[in-house]
């Protein structure tokens, strides 16, 4: 039952930046406010819980809400907030604190409250920005994650991922220890200009002593743009990055539900961050990089990419009411766009049968190598001295 009069908060928690929504129980947003970060990895708890306070705050105000109205519930998707068990403790910790702010409160990753926002079944959010990050929720709840380690384990397809290509590419060349397959002049040139380089050692300040992620990723937007213009070895490097975006997904895809697989419209991916607006460059090797690559890879008949049109503070309000037990009125069709669908050939599905056949008959290979080598030398013999490897792309 639509209950007009009740208030139902969402926030997006960011590094940089922060986003409220309310609405009322019809679905109406009646406000929208902007604020700081709320990372409370970074922040600690107090001034984050300070600072969210605020948020509430201010959105009220805008709404024309008295300052004493408590939410029915509050959804807080904030960058930071990847662990359940910590998150069910910061719910407790802010009712405990903050008895008046909301009845219900729900902690959960920036990442759950982009794919709230986008997919009502849940899906995959994919996130290549500074850094990169996937995470996968099925319907029934259970999530599966891939990436988001940082630059110095992971972030690859990332902004940074795809300059500190552009930068190894380089060094490699001049070292003699490989021969790029292009030239590598506009490169240069824009890795100097970028970097303000007189020679490659004062690339080792930028990159040890004076490291700063977000100069550093923000190089991809060039190597974009020469790209476009038709330096074929920046198209490469983009073409590396779609590659390994693409591979997040291809990593997920043993543990999607079967639901989200067979869905009509293809499962849906939720893109988000900066290096998005390169698709165009991206698109040939992100298709190659979400064919299966290993054992346990399934297939994706289908798969439909999505770019939010509002903010992931709409998906935490949405979480906020699913809380609440109340079934708030909503219309994903205003919430996300599509960018691109793409249905895997059968050629693909026919490859990927051969494949695993071909793993299966290799892997019955080794072990029987293996038992013949072992039962030799039981008997006293020197049989199986030689052995197979199964290659797996």
């Amino acid at each position: 039952m639509v209950n007009a009069n009740l208030i139902f908060g969402g926030i997006e928690g960011g590094g940089t930046h922060s986003w409220i929504v309310l609405m009322d129980g019809k679905g109406n947003k009646i406000a929208e406010v902007e604020g700081p970060s709320t990372n409370v990895l970074l922040l600690g708890l107090t001034e984050c819980f300070r600072r969210l306070q605020q948020l509430v705050h201010d959105a009220k105000k805008q709404a024309h809400l008295p300052n004493d109205t408590v939410l029915e519930a509050l959804g807080l998707c904030l960058s930071g907030c990847e662990e359940d068990k910590k998150n069910r403790e910061l719910e407790e910790t802010m009712l405990a604190q903050y008895p008046d702010l909301a009845r219900h409160v729900i902690f959960s990753s920036d990442t759950h409250g982009s794919i709230a926002t986008g997919s009502p079944k849940g899906g995959i959010v994919l996130i290549s920005g500074t850094g990169s990050n996937a995470l996968l929720v099925n319907p029934d709840g259970s999530t599966f994650r891939c990436g988001g380690w940082g630059h110095m384990l992971g972030d690859e397809g990332s902004g940074y991922w795809i300059a500190a290509r552009g930068v190894k590419i380089l060094f490699d060349e001049d070292d003699h220890l490989i021969d790029p397959p292009h030239s590598t002049d506009t490169l240069r040139t824009l890795v100097y200009k970028h970097f303000e380089l007189k020679d490659r050692f004062g690339m080792l300040h930028h990159t040890y002593t004076s490291f700063q992620k977000q100069n550093y990723a923000s190089l991809a937007a060039e190597i974009s743009k020469a790209a476009a213009e038709g330096d074929a070895m920046c198209a490469l490097i983009m073409y590396e990055g779609g590659y390994k975006i693409g591979r997040h997904i291809s990593a997920l895809s043993r543990n999607i539900n079967t639901d989200l697989l067979t869905c009509d419209t293809g499962l849906p991916i939720v893109c988000a961050g900066s290096v998005w607006k390169s698709w165009e460059f991206l698109q040939e090797g992100f298709i190659e990089g979400v064919k299966p690559h290993l054992e346990k890879d399934e297939i994706i008949p289908k798969l439909n990419l999505l770019r939010l049109t509002v903010t992931s503070a709409m998906g935490a309000t949405y979480l906020a009411a699913q809380r609440a037990g109340y079934d708030l009125p909503r219309d994903y069709s205003k919430n996300v766009f599509s960018i691109f669908t793409h249905v895997q050939p059968p050629s693909v599905c026919t490859l990927q049968q051969q494949k695993r056949t071909s793993l299966s008959l290799s892997s019955e290979l080794i072990i029987g190598k293996a038992n013949a080598k072992t039962n030799g030398k039981i008997n006293g013999g020197t049989n199986g001295t030689s052995s197979s490897t199964v290659n797996i792309c």
